[in-house]
């Protein structure tokens, strides 16, 4: 009857220790989206780090936001239109970092989660850095600026 009993509930046990784990590594960098005239689009990951009382992890390649951009389906939009970001709700902290074809980095200021685009035509990477409680996480897009 133990033989039956335990082999009866070994699936559950496991199911259960899968869903823990894939918890814990959802939990270790944030995903994010941008949404640009009502579409949406998910930022591509840059580095992230991680640490808990029982779990610390690190993504900390050699990272450059241009190179990642690459990844990243450009963007076309208008001068001065708008981009919502739209991080995790785990966020407690978010910058912006602008890049532009020369190589020249700024932070930019968000109002609430929202950015918006130059008034000059051009090509822009964004860097943005989510911060929360046990990490930050780097997420990059890119867009052309008309």
């Amino acid at each position: 009857m133990s033989k039956f009993l335990l082999l009866f509930l070994t699936p559950f046990i496991l199911m259960g220790c899968s869903q823990l784990a894939e918890n814990t590594v959802s939990s270790m960098y944030l995903d994010g989206k941008i949404n640009v005239d009502n579409e949406e689009y998910n930022l591509i990951q840059g580095f992230y780090t991680y640490k808990d009382e029982e779990v610390e992890s690190k993504k900390l390649d050699p990272f450059s936001p241009i190179e990642a951009a690459d990844q990243f389906d450009t963007l076309t939009v208008e001068k001065n239109s708008e981009i919502e970001i739209e991080l995790e709700n785990k966020t407690t902290y978010i910058t912006v970092y602008q890049w532009n074809e020369d190589g020249l980095v700024k932070e930019v200021q968000l109002v609430g989660n929202v950015l918006t685009v130059p008034s000059e035509e051009g090509y822009y990477v964004y860097e943005v850095v989510g911060k929360w409680k046990n990490g930050e996480t780097t997420l990059v897009f890119d867009i052309d600026v008309t």
